[in-house]
């Protein structure tokens, strides 16, 4: 019972501060979507279909424009991730309560729901192509190297990154970050059951949520 009167006095408080954050919460970011499309299509020019030396090239030049907000590449902190349907590896890096920055993709195709999300979502394609349809399209949007879709807060499409293909993409989500994870994480849960890679997933996400609070990134 006194826990109960706690909370409720508690919850005006805890009201405030979520609509304050809500109201301002464009004030947290620190990542530019078009800054990283800039930032992508340099590394593209370079090394074109050579993913691996992409990927670190563009790591690089993330770190060099937002220094520690960004961690650095190890190929032993890749995992699987399994969401809306769709299947494919994730390089977590950046993770924050307002962003997340990583690199997600695949060598040979998946397709599935891009989720329904309280963020914006800038999607830019670093080798390969992906297809996507809206509710009312009735033909595929193509994305190609260096282009950026972009999900709006509260949009949400069908997505394919054909099969057979490898294809990998830079993503930058804005908004409220940790009301994304259950998208993330409910398939481990429900299906897969691969509980060794949801620790990992948690993991590195948290360990990368302490990092950035500690730098001052909320």
């Amino acid at each position: 019972m006194r826990c109960l009167k706690l909370f409720g006095l508690l919850l005006p408080a805890i009201a405030a501060v979520i609509y304050y954050i809500q109201v301002n919460i464009s004030s947290f970011y620190r990542f530019d979507p078009a800054k990283l499309q800039e930032l992508s299509r340099q590394s593209i020019e370079l090394y074109g279909n050579d993913t691996r030396g992409l990927l670190y090239d563009l790591n690089k030049r993330l770190i060099a424009e937002y220094g520690d907000l960004i961690h650095p590449m190890n190929d032993d902190e890749w995992v699987q991730n399994n969401a809306g349907g769709a299947m494919g590896n994730v390089f977590i890096l950046h993770a924050s309560f307002t962003e997340y920055l990583m690199f997600f993709g695949t060598p040979i195709g998946t397709e599935g729901h891009t989720g329904l999300h309280m963020a914006d979502d800038y999607f830019t394609i670093l080798v390969g192509r992906q297809l996507a349809a809206s509710a009312n399209d009735l033909q595929a949007r193509e994305y190609l190297p260096g282009d950026q879709h972009v999900h709006k807060w509260g949009q949400s499409a069908q997505y394919s990154m054909p099969s057979g293909q490898p294809c990998f993409a830079l993503e930058l989500a804005q908004g409220w970050i940790p009301s994304m994870l259950p998208f993330g994480l409910i398939e481990t849960l429900f299906s897969t059951l691969d509980f060794p890679t949801l620790y990992k997933t948690i993991y590195f996400t948290v360990k990368r949520m302490i990092k950035s609070f500690l730098l001052g990134k909320f």
